[in-house]
């Protein structure tokens, strides 16, 4: 693993940063801020998140997802204490409930402002085995917001990032824990769609990344050789001189490796 690895920023794409940032800090109470000269919020375990407009014309997804059209590639979830109510609040504020739902009363999806389906997902009343794996680790409280990142295989993905990252691989086969204490989940699409990777730089057609983590590093040649020896590839295209380099993980999700103090 790189032990010195943080998470920089999460970065998400949308056809308007200004709208789509508004529309998390009014959701979530975040706070509104600038990161690496980009519109930003800081969330409540203090992970920032960036608002970013690709170079081509952003494609939101469709989901459920269907052949030949854009794939979510990754998206969040929040826990909450009362689904309905967030619901409400979320319409309120510009998203929409997805026409298709599977979660009962429990687990509802929406789509926000840009088009990027989330799932809003009932905190359990009794405390469940990961509630006690939190607190056995001395992490407090499962933060509100965990991000999901699709794959072809959720364990071939989990293993990359576990050997990648110093992320606490005890909670789940599926997922790890940042070091912001979010749980990162490997969503195997296990026949339900065939999962496309992204193609970047973005070309007109084809799958766009939708969101990317950019980590941070002390030594940025290192990690880029361990990264590649886990299997990344480094991308042809290379926009960061000497201050971060661009990866693609084993399923085809870019990622940048930063020398930290750079975004």
């Amino acid at each position: 693993m790189i032990p010195d690895l943080t998470i920089g920023d999460l970065t998400i794409d949308c056809a308007n940063a200004e709208r789509a940032r508004d529309f998390y800090a009014d959701l979530m109470g975040w706070e509104k801020t600038i990161a690496f000269g980009a519109l930003a919020v800081k969330t409540d375990n203090d992970m920032t998140i960036l608002f970013w407009e690709p170079d081509i014309p952003y494609v939101p997804p469709v989901w459920p997802e269907e052949p030949g059209k854009q794939q979510k590639q990754m998206h969040l979830d929040f826990t909450v204490d009362d689904v309905p109510s967030a619901v409400e609040k979320a319409i309120r504020f510009g998203a929409t409930k997805a026409a298709a739902q599977y979660g009962g009363e429990t687990c509802v999806t929406m789509i926000d402002t840009e088009g990027h389906p989330f799932c809003f997902c009932a905190r359990p009343k009794e405390k469940s085995e990961f509630d006690l794996y939190y607190e056995k680790q001395g992490y407090g409280i499962i933060p509100t917001v965990s991000i999901n990142i699709d794959c072809k295989k959720s364990e071939v993905l989990r293993e990359f990032y576990a050997g990648l990252t110093p992320w606490d691989q005890g909670f789940h086969w599926t997922a790890l824990i940042d070091e912001n204490r979010m749980v990162v989940h490997f969503m195997g699409c296990d026949g339900d769609f065939d999962y496309i990777p992204p193609v970047w730089p973005e070309e007109p057609g084809k799958q766009q990344k939708q969101m990317h983590f950019n980590f941070q590093v002390d030594d940025l040649q290192s990690a880029i050789e361990k990264a590649v020896r886990l299997g990344a590839t480094k991308a042809a295209e290379q926009y960061g001189g000497d201050h971060f380099v661009t990866l693609f993980d084993t399923e085809g999700h870019p990622f940048c490796l930063c020398r930290r103090g750079n975004a």
